[in-house]
């Protein structure tokens, strides 16, 4: 079902053939994004890939969007903090018209001047919309405090005083060492033939780039914990509860899954029926788990009244002490196990999220990881591992950070929190 090539342009091609879809998804992945920016150019990997669907040397813009609309497909781009990806989901049939357009957009983007300056005003309206939904900003101001002084700190769309300067001559400097053959990967999933599909790349990438300058190293981000409020006037205040988590190469990243889902990764987890169910102090409430190269997070986001910031905020520490001091049941392991695995199988019912899987694979690991492994090693954790794991991220106090968006009493906030 998995395959892998790498052409001696140095082109990493990974596909999974599923005989019974009816789709193709592939995508071109660079192994670049928002970690590889700095102060002064953050949000230029994002405005390439605007710019990469303002048209090419053989199609204009409206071209492009024309040709995967006429066979039913779909055409879409996201940058990542670790990855940028640009792909398209077709019919098997239409898989020539998808490499076509995808690899004409990578080997000859125009960047035109007069296309740069509407996409600036595009972005900036970007911008200004994260900043007008605090479910979103909040999270942008929680990275910004705690990636203090890394780019892993700094917003994927970038500061709108970088979009308003950038120049033509500065992103194509960026992609052109950035984006190179040596740092794509291509992946497909569904109804395809593996070698075939390696020749239709070849031919559609037949760019002779055999190497390109080395890959940068990345800076291990010092996570910067602490207490952070963020004045707003708003209806609501928003809070971002944040801390150490583990990366994405590290095998404990299943049992820190295995705890979100008790905590807060489900409608039926202690923080949601505590604090939303029971009490009816917020209308959602949730945890995640963020995990990159060398270095991840695991944190919990809701929003609240003025009235009852106060209780939920205790509510939550509650919570982490209760974990870190108490642990789970063998009932929730066993349920969170159940929920882990049957999310992972609904998620891999469409092509293009085992497309991305493959990438993911790829990426972070060099290689694939069959479905089967995932599922023994989430099997095999005990209790006794995400306890462990619990009482490692809450164990210190001083290495959990607060932020606030919103109106609060900063001293009453601050006194509640670190007592």
């Amino acid at each position: 079902m998995y395959r892998k090539t790498i052409l001696e342009n140095g082109l990493t091609v990974v596909t999974e053939s599923i005989p019974y879809f009816s789709t193709v998804s592939l995508g071109m992945w660079w192994k670049t994004g928002g970690r590889f920016e700095n102060e002064a150019n953050n949000g230029i990997s994002h405005f390439i890939e605007h710019m990469l669907f303002k048209g090419t040397l053989k199609r204009s813009a409206y071209d492009i969007a024309k040709e995967i609309d006429a066979v039913g497909g779909a055409i879409n781009a996201f940058t990542g903090k670790e990855y940028t990806c640009l792909y398209a989901r077709v019919l098997r049939k239409d898989t020539d018209i998808a490499l076509d357009i995808l690899s004409d957009m990578y080997k000859n983007p125009l960047f035109q001047e007069d296309d740069l300056e509407k996409e600036k005003y595009v972005i900036a309206q970007e911008i200004k919309m994260i900043e007008d939904s605090p479910e979103e900003y909040i999270y942008e101001m929680f990275n910004a405090s705690y990636f203090k002084g890394h780019s892993l700190g700094l917003p994927i769309l970038g500061k709108q005083e970088n979009v308003e300067k950038f120049t033509r001559h500065e992103l194509r400097d960026h992609f052109h060492r950035h984006y190179a053959l040596y740092n794509l990967v291509i992946t497909a999933s569904g109804r395809i033939d593996h070698d075939v599909f390696v020749q239709k790349v070849s031919k559609f990438f037949n760019c002779n780039q055999s190497h390109g300058p080395t890959p940068e190293t990345m800076a291990v981000p010092s996570p910067c914990a602490g207490f952070h409020i963020y004045e707003k006037d708003l209806e609501h205040v928003y809070l971002c509860i944040g801390t150490d988590g583990v990366s994405q190469v590290d095998n404990r990243r299943y049992r820190l899954y295995l705890l979100n889902a008790i905590m807060g990764g489900s409608m039926s987890s202690h923080l949601f029926q505590e604090v939303r169910e029971k009490r009816g102090l917020v209308y959602n409430i949730y945890s995640y788990v963020n995990c990159y190269h060398d270095a991840g997070t695991f944190g919990i986001s809701t929003s609240t009244s003025h009235e009852s910031v106060e209780e939920v905020l205790t509510l939550i520490k509650q919570e982490m002490i209760r974990i870190r001091d108490t642990g789970i049941t063998d009932a929730e392991l066993s349920f969170s196990k159940e929920h882990l695995k049957g999310n992972l199988f609904i998620s891999l019912e469409g092509s293009e999220t085992r497309m991305g899987r493959l990438a993911k694979n790829e990426i972070y690991f060099g290689n694939y990881i069959p479905l089967k492994d995932t599922l023994r090693e989430i099997d095999k954790i005990t209790k006794y591992e995400v306890d462990q794991i619990g009482n490692s991220i809450f164990k210190n106090p001083e290495n959990i950070s607060l932020t606030i968006l919103g109106n609060v009493n900063r001293e009453r906030i601050e006194v509640l929190w670190k007592g």
